[in-house]
């Protein structure tokens, strides 16, 4: 741990006055090392912190998109997505970089499926139209996996980079397999073109909106106190709403078709709704997909390369003719 770098340095990052008085490891992460921090300021109050650090380059970029993430999903949801108050690095190890927000118990529950969709569906909402291009400021990363944010002023070729850049990790962490290549090569040019091109033609059009991007179980949960769900580790981007919900189908999240029903009665279906199964199976593919990359080299993460391939397949036999077998009702 990084306890003794961290006593000498966060008094800074706290109010004024501030004196640490505990360190002690909070949670489990495989991708960064988190701590909660309870801090005496000068009115004799005291108050806990969360903080998460990496070293490196990759650290970095990964608390930097973090708390840039973050505060911008704090300013739709002050009430629900703990507060940032910094990121940088340790004075006196500059290699190693922080993220320090609010700290909050919370229990392991699955939120109960129509107040939380009602905050998503807020966000999705209250922030459309907001920003007139697809993409995000920052880096970001699900995990450790670094996402292309590039900004572009169309859906489909924002997403299309999105999956060519998931595409190339995945390959990194298992190798080549030439089925999957041919695959890859349909989806680019054939299946998100079919899918995705109509969302922003024919009189039809979307408007990017902040999205989460990483809605599972792990990163929304009540509060141990006061009950209210807490919505955290964003990996923010402006984009379609419906690719928020990509996670929510996997059986793996515990989500499923209440979710994705509620938020259909509140949002409605972006047009043309009958491609609402295949567009979310689409945006379901890149989460397939990192999951494989996340693990490597092992049987876990060899079985979701074998679940991408098989969505993949299916969606490239459903849609062979690409934009061609699209028609228009």
């Amino acid at each position: 741990m990084h306890q003794v770098l961290l006593i000498a340095d966060q008094r800074a990052e706290l109010p004024p006055g501030s004196t640490v008085l505990s360190v002690t490891q909070s949670g489990k992460s495989d991708w960064v090392e988190t701590v909660r921090i309870e801090a005496r300021h000068s009115d004799g109050s005291t108050k806990l912190y969360f903080m998460k650090s990496q070293s490196g380059e990759l650290g970095r970029k990964m608390v930097e998109g973090t708390y840039h993430s973050e505060r911008t999903f704090y300013s739709y949801l002050p009430d629900n997505v703990p507060k940032s108050y910094a990121w940088g690095s340790f004075k006196s190890d500059p290699s190693i970089w922080f993220y320090l927000c609010d700290f909050h118990d919370m229990t392991d529950e699955v939120p109960e499926y129509r107040k939380f969709v009602s905050l998503i569906a807020k966000v999705h909402s209250e922030s459309m139209g907001k920003k007139k291009q697809y993409g995000f400021d920052f880096p970001t990363h699900l995990a450790n996996i670094p996402n292309d944010n590039t900004w572009q002023s169309s859906w489909e070729i924002w997403f299309a980079q999105a999956m060519k850049r998931m595409f190339q990790i995945e390959e990194t962490a298992h190798g080549k397999d030439d089925e999957l290549d041919a695959l890859k090569e349909a989806i680019i040019e054939k299946v998100i073109p079919r899918l995705l091109r109509p969302l922003e033609t024919g009189g039809r059009s979307i408007k990017p909106c902040l999205i989460h991007s990483d809605l599972w179980p792990g990163n929304t949960k009540p509060d141990v106190h006061t009950g209210e769900i807490l919505i955290f580790d964003s990996c923010a981007f402006w984009g379609h709403n419906e690719a928020d919900l990509g996670t929510w189908s996997a059986p793996r999240y515990r989500m499923g078709r209440p979710f994705l029903e509620e938020y259909q009665r509140i949002m409605g279906r972006s047009e043309p709704q009958g491609d609402w199964d295949d567009r979310n199976a689409l945006y379901a593919l890149r989460y397939d997909l990192l999951v494989s990359a996340l693990f490597p080299k092992t049987e876990y993460g060899y079985g979701f390369r074998k679940t991408a391939k098989s969505e993949m397949k299916r969606l490239v036999e459903k849609h062979p003719d690409g934009l061609k077998g699209f028609e228009e009702h």
